[in-house]
């Protein structure tokens, strides 16, 4: 981030829209470098509040709601910051003797320990403001003083007046994945009572359209199982910890989640991962009732993990069945399928589907075989899709590289060790160019740059080969830290205003939910108030009434 920068490359209409833009920048400056010094504690700015609060209330306790009510920013999820900070020793929890509904929270010797070193780490931060002399520094706080006194209402006209909130497309999808798998997102662990999991799903939703969202990609079926009363599968172990088990108090989990994010104007497509049947071989939950009980002849095993056979067509049929069941009976906006057609190959390792090539005569090379499967079964659904619910949307969400174009000139000039054509048999441009998907959101989890596939490359690429339907870019905001690129708090942002000037392209997704709740690199601060602070409506698909 550079201000200086910025100022030389815009011309400012006057200088209360330079001073505003001014006073962001900077409070974006301080707050990436307090985040740099707190994360050599392992800590978040987040809880850092609230160890602070606690330190101020001590020795008296302090309940969750109003931890909640004294902190800056009161859209966090208090509950589960402060359930970090109990396994790390900063502080401590137990029941109300007065009311057993609350808990009490205090903070530990520990945590006074390191609030106390930090305050000596803090003092570096006089460093900043070292330059300027006491009477710059009066007159600057007198400033300060007088800018917090005005009221909210104008500072937010002066906002949107002067430029902050970035101008927003009356049209857009913005949408994140909440993932039900090995509980990624949601619920937060397995067992949960039913209460518990309808609470942490509206506080999810609710941050999510507070964060400017206007769709929610919900996986329902992770791995041949159901987060709905499903006349073809379990109950899965996700939702109530053991697979078959149904949620108790009893509920219809999908039926609630539709319910609420339409409630908020929202639209709710459901994810299903299309071939995946047992996670983890030996360690999953399998109940008695489930397809790989009942017709084991029609599984794979790869990796650990246990596959329906693409090259069964008795395997397509249950799959469209077991779709059809989910279209039919619940008003979902979209059915979504991620990327796992044929899985990702391990090295040195043929997937077993040896006999059923055998089978089905080998009259094509079995690359084109397996693609040919793949094609069918999308098929079969789209044509399925198109009768049982007219206006239910398709998706699919395939790895960001269709092909190299070291392989085919229509590739994308990219490295990549993996492809969808290649090696997940998945030919995206083929379903695109024949209408059998409505929509298509690889995901572009890389950064500007990348060596084997960067991010620009592929935004172009995919913009060029839309056919027509719909383009959503897949972010990785999950990637946060992982690397130096990923630690700049401006890469996120970058990727949102280039897909937004390019052509082709209709919004957003983001992977994945629960990495909103710490607002890394202020990226959740930074949609809500800015690049999503005004609604957008969901592109309109004309081939769909």
């Amino acid at each position: 981030m550079s201000l200086e920068k910025d100022i030389n490359q815009q011309k400012f209409r006057n200088e209360k829209q330079k001073a505003i833009i001014n006073i962001i920048y900077t409070y974006n400056w301080v707050t990436e470098r307090l985040r740099l010094l707190l994360e050599s504690e392992d800590l978040t700015l987040q809880q850092y509040n609230i160890l602070r609060i606690l330190r101020g209330s001590a020795p008296q306790p302090l309940s969750t709601l109003q931890i909640r009510e004294r902190m800056l920013d009161k859209m966090s999820d208090t509950s589960r910051i402060v359930d970090r900070l109990v396994l790390k020793g900063l502080v401590s929890k137990k029941a109300s003797k007065t009311d057993k509904r609350l808990v009490e929270v205090q903070i530990t010797e520990r945590g006074k320990k390191l609030l106390a070193k930090l305050d000596q780490k803090n003092h570096q931060m006089d460093n900043i403001i070292g330059p300027l002399s006491d009477k710059e520094m009066k007159t600057l706080n007198k400033l300060l003083d007088k800018m917090r006194a005005a009221p909210v209402v104008l500072i937010m006209l002066m906002l949107s007046f002067f430029g902050f909130a970035q101008q927003s497309p009356k049209y857009e999808f913005r949408a994140a994945w909440i993932a039900t798998v090995d509980n990624i997102d949601w619920p937060s662990k397995k067992g949960l009572p039913a209460d518990s999991q309808r609470a942490e799903f509206i506080r999810m939703i609710d941050m999510h359209k507070r964060n400017g969202m206007n769709a929610l990609i919900v996986q329902i079926r992770p791995a041949t199982d159901a987060f709905y009363p499903s006349p073809y599968e379990p109950w899965s172990e996700w939702l109530t910890g053991k697979q078959g088990v149904p949620p108790s108090p009893y509920y219809d989990p999908l039926e609630f989640m539709i319910t609420e994010t339409h409630k908020r104007g929202m639209e709710f497509h459901a994810w299903c991962n299309p071939y995946r049947a047992d996670f983890a071989i030996g360690k999953s939950s399998i109940a008695p009732t489930h397809v790989t009980r009942i017709h084991p002849e029609w599984f794979l095993d790869y990796g650990g993990k246990r596959y329906f056979d693409p090259g069964n067509k008795e395997v397509q049929d249950f799959v469209t069945e077991v779709i059809r069941d989910i279209v039919t009976r619940y008003p979902v906006d979209g059915l979504h399928f991620d990327d796992y057609f044929y899985p990702y190959r391990i090295t040195g390792r043929e997937f077993p589907d040896s006999a059923s090539y055998r089978k089905s005569g080998m009259s094509m090379p079995k690359d084109d075989w397996r693609r040919s499967n793949v094609d069918s079964i999308i098929v079969m659904l789209s044509r399925m899709i198109r009768s049982s619910r007219p206006t239910c949307k398709f998706g699919i969400s395939p790895f960001g590289v269709w092909r190299n174009i070291d392989k085919d000139p229509r590739g994308s000039n990219t490295k990549a060790g993996q492809t969808n054509y290649d090696d997940l048999y998945a030919d995206i441009l083929l379903w695109l160019k024949e209408g059998w998907i409505d929509y298509v959101a690889p995901q572009l989890y890389w950064e500007f740059g990348h060596k084997a596939a960067p991010y620009e490359v592929l935004l172009d690429w995919w913009s060029k080969n839309t056919f027509g339907k719909h383009c959503y870019i897949g972010l990785g905001i999950y990637r946060a830290g992982s690397n130096a690129a990923w630690k700049d708090s401006t890469l996120l942002t970058r990727q949102i205003e280039a897909l937004r000037k390019t052509p082709n392209i209709q919004g957003a997704i983001f992977f994945s939910s629960k990495n909103f709740y710490s607002n890394p690199n202020g990226w959740s601060d930074s949609l809500r108030l800015k690049y999503y602070a005004e609604p957008a409506e969901i592109p309109p698909m004309d081939w769909i009434k």
